[in-house]
């Protein structure tokens, strides 16, 4: 990784960079992440993305419902 891990989105820009580039390509209307994010993580990482993104928790626990719709 060329840049350090930041705690505002659990990874490198680099890294959410190539993320993004894929959610385009792909056409992706939401971004699931495995590991638990916090609020401001959820929120940077959407702008970021241009997308909703959510936790395997956030699935499982219902919370997502209608967002991605």
């Amino acid at each position: 990784m060329d840049r350090p891990y930041s705690s505002r989105t659990l990874m490198s820009t680099g890294k959410v960079r190539e993320i993004a580039a894929v959610r385009v390509e792909t056409h992706t209307r939401a971004v699931v992440f495995a590991n638990e994010l916090t609020a401001r993580q959820r929120a940077v990482l959407s702008e970021l993305l241009g997308c909703p993104v959510f936790s395997y928790g956030d699935l499982t626990s219902g919370t997502a419902s209608d967002e991605v719709r």
